[in-house]
């Protein structure tokens, strides 16, 4: 290893490297909560994924996002497939621009409470969440499980790689309280660290996103990194999930952790060899958690009503 450069590197866990079976339990999960004939807004919609699964059982669905280039991507899919039914609109979760008692269900998938820039704010986005709800409507969150993603450190420590060829590298660490700080650098071009990285073997994904985790065995020496800034973030376990809903004025609200499944199975080394099962097994890990409000894994799913 270089010179002044001490670093472990860590075996991704599943939830990083594939979504894929994830996300068919999320689908099944999200048909057996949004009833037929719902109006839907999706806070934090993306590319409208979620929305173009659910448009053949909805009256009409919504997605608000901050991003630009997702709404284009979102608004150019949905021109493609003629689903007149879905619109998608630029807004802020913290103030939505639509009257009290609008919808049925409200989405609000994919760690956007945790966002940075919705740090301090999680309240304002429950209070708009709750406010754009009829009486008896549903709100449905879904994030990571970070009581079990930090179950063995409060330290994240990994590199991340743009389109144009540089490197950052973060370190994060979160406090009991569920507030995780993190600081970010840009790698050095040319440095030994940099040449350390080009040399390292990254785990490969189908959605071209993955970090490399690593552990610093002595601290990446300071001229390697350039600062770039530090982003607060507010995580959830379980508990802490089910208690920020019903502040916000949430009733019934349940919330388990799923996606154990595809984690067994990874472990055990056994993916090649269900690869043609996996809806199957997404399917009855869904119903199980749904009807028994039970399990465990990386990630949680909430349902709350008005």
């Amino acid at each position: 290893m270089k010179q002044g450069l001490s670093l472990k590197v860590l075996v991704s866990g599943p939830c990083e490297l594939d979504f894929s079976w994830y996300g068919m339990i999320q689908d099944k999960l999200l048909r057996r909560t949004v009833r037929q004939g719902a109006r839907v807004l999706d806070v934090g919609c993306g590319k409208g994924g979620v929305l173009f699964g659910l448009s053949g059982q909805i009256e009409s669905g919504v997605g608000v996002d901050i991003s630009t280039n997702d709404l284009a991507s979102a608004e150019n899919t949905r021109g493609k497939k003629d689903l007149r039914n879905l619109t998608f609109i630029q807004a802020n979760a913290m103030k939505l621009p639509f009257p009290s008692n609008r919808f049925d269900v409200v989405l609000c998938l994919g760690d956007v409470l945790s966002s940075s820039n919705l740090y301090g704010y999680e309240e304002s986005v429950l209070s708009e969440m709750k406010r754009i709800l009829r009486t008896n409507g549903t709100a449905v969150y879904q994030g990571t499980n970070w009581e079990w993603e930090y179950r063995l450190t409060p330290y994240w420590t990994f590199f991340t790689r743009q389109a144009n060829g540089s490197f950052y590298f973060h370190r994060t660490k979160r406090r009991a309280s569920g507030l995780e700080i993190a600081r970010d650098y840009k790698v050095v071009s040319k440095s030994p660290l940099h040449q350390w990285i080009l040399q390292q073997k990254w785990p490969k994904s189908p959605h071209d996103r993955t970090s490399l985790d690593v552990i610093e065995e002595r601290p990446v020496p300071p001229r390697w990194l350039e600062f770039q800034g530090r982003n607060k973030y507010r995580n959830y376990t379980l508990r802490s999930l089910r208690r920020a809903f019903e502040n916000g004025g949430f009733y019934n609200v349940e919330v388990f952790a799923y996606g154990q499944t595809y984690d067994i199975v990874s472990k055990a080394g056994l993916l090649g060899a269900v690869e043609h099962s996996k809806p199957q097994l997404a399917k009855a890990e869904a119903e199980m958690a749904f009807k028994l409000r039970m399990g465990s894994g990386p990630w949680l799913f909430l349902v709350g009503r008005t």
